[in-house]
């Protein structure tokens, strides 16, 4: 759009309805987008206008960092009956994060009118939120139940615990609770239809601080959840609409049937009066007389336990929060079955640890054994004596919930949670490791300098250590792991078993992964069960002075892709495009190293370009990239296309590869390929014509000027059509006329040029050219040649020329009266008016004759056409009725000039009797050519004697 006013967009007053966008609030102001929305893409729904006429035009814009995009050009031949029209708004168009802005402009009928939507702000933001602490149940049991014995009753609500949100949200920041049910145990498969719940808590400073509680009423949340039920709970926190962070699930289970009920408790229980059956208590089952001594015979049930070879259970499991307890499925079940689980710590007595645990229907019991989980937390470990604390377990099987019981095999294990080199008593310590280890084959000088002729030496093809195995309560089974640190890089260089004289080895080859500089040793211990000791302090174990191998830490830069390669190299900005190597991401570079650049094909090696080499100086190296060897990747590709690009570090014969880079290109112009890419300019193009109200090829005459034009195009044969997702743009004056998209492939179009535009041209020429692109999308805009055409200036009203009449009212016409020197030269005099603006002294004008058979002067006799110049003189007096007519005198000021010749009068009336009409004006070179008003009367030069002006005879009619 130009600057001229004409054309100026209107930027005040009132707009088009605005737009919104699905599932961003319409309430929020910023705009945020949820993050599913950026994944998967959403619509934009755009009001359809009170006013539609046909051929509306339509564009959806989207303008971020300062550069608009046109994400849709809709034409609409004729008006819908619809509310709303939809676009896609892809993942795509919100790839890049940060404030964009979106409206709509509705070109009124295609013309000059627009009304414009106001600007919808859309905040993107990829980041994925925060990760927050998952919910708990402030009345679950240890095994994560709300059940008939829950304190207070469930009736009264179950209560969900969210944790502190410190460093993470700020007062005003709004926490969303999510409640669903569901008839597993693992809140897993189809929720629970009714029970899902949803609460918002704006959070003040102390809920920040010391997280909150927050009740989730009975009904119908938890009163629609029975037998074997759970919910899953998640606390997600927004700011200002936008999700910023969301906890893990919190799991609670519920069981409200109390066996030998036909129904769940808590319709009676709470607040709510029950009654006294109701509120009958069950009450545990007493210990039965056997538990704990050698029943005779062979026991029923069996029990086991995962444990370690030497009976410790895995550090992974304790810290998992259960201990899994195996039953083997027995031959007389019920679905009614319940468990006890007995316990010892050592040799005492068992007592019980939990009771009436459902085995839950045999239907859905596991074939091979059934696993009761119990807390490990109930299992600790003593203080004293410093070896793992033994326990014992039993389970007793009750038939169908009832008392006939069947006691288990009792398991034995041990709980062992101190680490190598940790006290647990008086208090529990864990002490780094010690001594540091011995390195038996180190450099023999002070600095122990570890160089590349120490490395050379096939003696020193391993570094040979020992380590202090006298420690207490040591196993051969514990795990050393030994780390070498140099400069802040730490790696393991060690890790496995080692025997009683302590020794251990590690590849030479394992220090050309750290820099140069003094290395430290330090070592950490790890036992059967899985307790890993402190880290011993580190000590200083060598000096490395190596040639290390150069370390490429990055790819190379292309900023043009700018940023995070989400920006596409088009034709457009190929031009001085650049990779660059930067010289901070590469390590342990060596004078005479040299950068090798290459570009690729991502899905095909074989094609690739090397770019050049240059020597590795102390600054970034940068390389340009071509066109040309671009194309060489992009190859038949029409429309995005992936490039890799990388480098090579060559040291020697070595080569050293950095990691790649990927970027998009989209090189296809529109309309094809052509020799003089990557030029915009495509020669081929078929040149523009424009006219004007006259018809003119490519000439606006001063009486096109206030009238509309035409631009038109007509391919060549040759030339691809222009397809409906194309748009072709036409310009005059590298003003921008108008574009067309067709519905269907077309090899020809017209736009029309507004009067208002072709009035404000410059004289006397302007260049015209057009354009070829996809459809929604100002990159690879491909132009046709200029083509120059004439602009006059704006018309002038000259004033009418006229003739010597000598009885105008009774015959109003040319004949010999109006003629000079008829038996002579014989020329048409014609009068022209004195115009001292228009016609000044001096000024050359074209004075011009014609004859017609008819009155409107469109059937032209040949061989009448006349024009001659004349040269404007100071004005006369001109008389054009003389007085002998019996009338006053008309006369005038002016020029008097001479037209035609003999020849032209005689070929009007090259016999007697013929009719003929005559036809005069003059045009004048102001400002482009002007035309007075042509003037048609009747024609007659023949005498009553049959003679001609010259007094010459005329031809008889045949």
């Amino acid at each position: 759009m130009t600057s001229m006013t004409f054309y100026q967009s209107r930027n005040a007053g009132v707009l088009a309805k605005p737009l919104s966008v699905e599932g961003v609030d319409d309430n929020d102001p910023t705009g945020h987008i949820p993050r599913d929305f950026l994944i998967m893409g959403t619509r934009i729904v755009i009001p359809y206008w009170i006013d539609p006429v046909p051929n509306d035009e339509l564009w959806v814009v989207l303008r971020q960092n300062g550069v608009e995009r046109r994400l849709y050009t809709e034409f609409y031949p004729a008006p819908l009956t619809v509310p709303f029209l939809y676009f896609d708004l892809t993942a795509l168009h919100l790839a890049t994060d940060g404030i964009a802005f979106l409206y709509y402009k509705i070109w009124k009928g295609s013309g000059g009118t627009d009304d414009p939507s106001p600007e919808r702000q859309l905040t993107i933001d990829h980041r994925p939120p925060l990760t927050l602490a998952e919910p708990r149940f402030r009345h679950a049991t240890l095994w994560g139940y709300l059940n008939n014995n829950t304190d207070p009753p469930l009736t009264n609500g179950a209560t969900v615990v969210i944790p502190a949100f410190i460093n993470i949200a700020v007062p005003g920041d709004v926490a969303k609770i999510h409640w669903r049910g569901y008839s597993s145990l693992n809140g897993s498969g189809p929720e629970v239809p009714g029970t899902y719940g949803v609460w918002d808590k704006p959070l003040s400073a102390a809920d920040i601080t010391n997280g909150f509680d927050h009740v989730v009423p009975f009904l119908s949340h938890i009163s629609l959840l029975f037998n074997d039920d759970s919910a899953v709970v998640i606390c997600q926190l927004f700011r200002g609409g936008r999700l910023i962070a969301e906890s893990n699930k919190g799991l609670v289970k519920i069981d409200r049937v109390t066996p030998g009920e036909s129904g769940p408790s808590g319709l009676n229980d709470g607040e709510i009066n029950m009654t006294a059956q109701e509120k009958i208590v069950r009450q545990p089952r007493p210990r039965p007389e056997s538990l704990g001594q050698e029943p005779f015979g062979v026991l029923a049930t069996s029990v086991n336990i995962d444990k370690l070879a030497d009976e410790s259970i895995a550090i992974s499991v304790l810290e998992s929060g259960e201990l899994t307890f195996k039953l083997a499925r027995f031959t007389e079940e019920d679905d009614a079955d319940e468990v006890d689980v007995y316990f010892a710590k050592g040799t005492g007595s068992l007592e019980l640890l939990q009771g009436f645990i459902p085995l839950g229907p045999i239907a859905g019991r596991d074939p091979a054994a059934i696993e009761i989980k119990v807390p490990t937390d109930m299992f600790v470990e003593d203080a004293q004596p410093a070896t793992p604390t033994p326990y014992q377990v039993q389970l007793i099987v009750y038939k169908g919930g009832g008392g006939t019981d069947d006691p288990s095999n009792i398991v034995t294990f041990n709980i062992d949670r101190t680490a190598p080199f940790e006290v647990k008593y008086p208090s529990r310590i864990k002490n780094p490791p010690t001594p540091a280890p011995t390195f038996t084959n180190a450099p023999a000088d002070a600095q122990r300098l570890v160089n590349e002729a120490w490395m050379k030496d096939p003696a020193n093809a391993e570094l040979r250590f020992t380590v202090n195995v006298g420690y207490p309560l040591r196993r051969l089974d514990d795990d050393l792991e030994v780390h070498l640190t140099s400069a802040g890089v730490s790696i393991q260089v060690f890790k496995g078993v080692v025997d009683a004289t302590g020794a251990f080895t590690v590849p030479s080859t394992e220090l050309r992964k750290l820099p140069n500089g003094r290395v430290m040793i330090h070592y950490f211990w790890t036992d059967l069960p899985g307790n890993r000791s402190a880290s011993s302090t580190p000590a200083a174990v060598l000096t490395l002075g190596l040639a290390l191998d150069p370390k490429l830490n990055k790819a190379p830069l292309v900023p043009f892709t700018d940023p995070n390669a989400t920006t596409t190299i088009y034709l457009d900005n190929i031009a001085g495009l650049t990779a660059i190597v930067e010289r901070a991401s590469i390590d342990n570079a060596e004078p005479g190293d040299e950068i090798t650049l290459t570009i690729e094909d991502p899905n095909d090696p074989t094609i690739f370009v090397e770019i050049g080499t240059q020597p590795l100086a102390d600054a970034d190296v940068p390389f340009t990239v071509t066109y040309s060897q671009l194309n060489e990747i992009y190859g038949t590709a029409q429309s995005d296309k992936q490039i890799k690009v990388y480098f090579d570090l060559v040291r020697g014969m070595d080569l050293f590869r950095s990691p790649a880079f990927f970027f998009t290109t989209n090189l296809y112009p529109s309309g094809g390929i052509y020799p003089e890419l990557p030029d915009l300019t495509n020669p081929a193009f078929a040149l523009p014509v424009v006219t004007g109200a006259s018809n003119t090829t490519d000439q606006l005459l001063p009486g096109d000027r206030d009238k509309p034009g035409k631009f038109t195009v007509t391919l060549a044969l040759t030339d691809p059509p222009i397809t409906p997702s194309e748009t072709a743009k036409c310009y005059v004056n590298n003003q921008f006329v108008g574009d067309f998209s067709p519905f269907t492939d077309a090899t020809e179009f017209s736009v029309p040029i507004s009067a208002l535009i072709i009035a404000a041209l410059p004289t006397p020429t302007v260049p015209a050219h057009w354009t070829r692109q996809k459809s929604g999308i100002d990159k690879n805009v491909i132009s046709s040649n200029p083509k120059t055409v004439t602009v006059s200036g704006k018309k002038i009203d000259l004033l009418a020329p006229a003739v010597k009449v000598r009885n105008p009212e009774l015959k109003n016409q040319i004949d010999c009266f109006a003629m000079i020197n008829a038996t002579t030269t014989w020329q048409l005099g014609v009068l022209i008016p004195e115009d001292l603006i228009n016609l000044p002294i001096g000024k050359v004008i074209t004075v011009h004759f014609a004859a017609y058979r008819d009155p409107e002067g469109t059937d032209l006799i040949l061989r009448t056409e006349a024009s001659a110049p004349y040269t404007i003189k100071a004005a006369v007096k001109l008389v054009v009725t003389p007085a002998r007519t019996g009338k006053p005198e008309i006369s005038f000021m002016g020029n008097l000039g001479a037209v035609g010749e003999a020849d032209n009068f005689k070929a009007a009336q090259p016999v007697t009797g013929t009719k003929a009409f005559g036809k005069y004006w003059y045009t004048a070179d102001i400002g482009g050519t002007q035309t007075s008003e042509p003037i048609t009367m009747p024609l007659d030069s023949i005498t009553s004697s049959s003679e001609y002006c010259d007094r010459l005879p005329v031809p008889a009619a045949v």
